[in-house]
């Protein structure tokens, strides 16, 4: 076994605003695992302010991580994931390129591998979310219309930044234009208060709005607040681990949103959408401003969890397209929706080639 340790600095087009924060490149590491002439990889990239590790504690937990497993071989991968409870992103890197070397191994794609046991057949393809967080009303109106002709059935809208009253005329910008039909997804980033997120849902719950993510932080915030809101609500960066996902259930929150990189990687995000769709609820996977690896390996995950979901969902995994360049090609989003590589583990392999 080989392990390789790459750094990675993206760029993103323009700065995206998310709960306040303006986010302008995302940094982090690519991993690759080796053995039998095939490399499997993944991606741990933490994002200042939202994740529990910074990237230099990442890196420290990654570096240890790999050195181990090069001594002690496949034997000891299972000890050393265990390892990192307190290092979801190094987990993530380190348990993604196992998955994707292991299906590599067997000859088929990552989301078989992990549909192994009692499920439905792999989709072909997973539908996906347009993103819209232009600032002005205006501009929402235009980007909302643009994905509705690109054919995405679904739309999430970034909320939370701008005065209140200014949220309430994006979101029904937002429904202008994208017709009557389309899903209309909301994500505060738990930026609001619960008077706000109250006064907000309250007059926009005539949009037809599927639910709003985050809408104030906090797992007991989000759920007491589902109990009074005429929108539905969903849980996202406020489930750092599986007990949170567990909690948030228990008290009734009808959506968990899933990021395998943020979470430990894809067997624990697959885990938590098995609770979900044992409670009756909802998992919606999503990148985490990934790059092409990481998006893809939310790709199989999502795939995975469609295969055994009763109600299939959009997925949040159309962000590639905010990055100004990547470490490969990520998976084309044709009329919202992305193809599953059906063969050869992730699908794709970073610049430069395996190890």
């Amino acid at each position: 076994m080989r392990a390789e340790l790459r750094p990675f600095r993206l760029a993103l087009r323009a700065p995206l605003v998310t709960g306040g924060v303006p986010v302008r490149f995302r940094a982090g590491f690519l991993v690759s695992l080796s053995a039998d002439g095939l490399a499997g990889w993944g991606e741990a990239s933490p994002l200042p302010g939202w994740s529990r590790t910074s990237v230099l504690d990442t890196e420290a937990a990654l570096r240890r991580t790999l050195d181990a497993l090069e001594a002690g071989g496949e034997a000891a991968l299972d000890d050393l994931l265990d390892g990192l409870p307190d290092a979801p992103h190094a987990r993530a890197a380190v348990s993604g390129a196992w998955a994707d070397l292991q299906a590599q191994r067997a000859g088929r794609s990552l989301a078989a591998e992990l549909c192994r046991g009692p499920r439905r057949d792999v989709p072909a393809a997973v539908t996906v979310n347009a993103l819209v967080a232009a600032s002005a009303p205006s501009g929402v109106e235009r980007d909302a219309r643009h994905a509705a002709g690109d054919g995405f059935g679904a739309v999430k809208l970034k909320v939370g930044a701008a005065d209140p009253v200014v949220d309430v005329a994006r979101v029904r910008a937002a429904r202008a234009g994208l017709g009557p039909d389309a899903e209309l997804r909301l994500d505060a980033n738990g930026a609001w208060d619960p008077a706000t997120a109250l006064d907000v849902l309250g007059r926009v719950q005539d949009c037809g709005i599927a639910y709003c993510e985050e809408p104030v932080s906090g797992i007991e915030a989000i759920a007491a607040l589902g109990r009074r809101s005429p929108v539905p609500v969903a849980a996202d960066e406020s489930i750092r681990v599986e007990a949170d996902a567990v909690r948030a259930l228990e008290l009734g929150v009808g959506t968990l949103i899933v990021k395998p990189q943020a979470l430990g990687g894809p067997d624990v995000a697959l885990m938590i959408a098995s609770r979900a769709r044992e409670a009756g609820a909802s998992a919606v996977v999503t990148s985490f401003l990934d790059s092409a690896v990481g998006v893809a390996h939310a790709l199989h995950v999502a795939a995975a969890v469609d295969a055994a979901a009763p109600r299939v969902r959009a997925h949040g995994l159309a962000t590639a397209s905010l990055l100004a360049g990547d470490v490969a090609e990520a998976p084309p989003v044709v009329a919202g929706a992305m193809a599953v590589p059906a063969t050869g583990g992730l699908g794709l392999v970073p610049a430069g080639g395996a190890t």
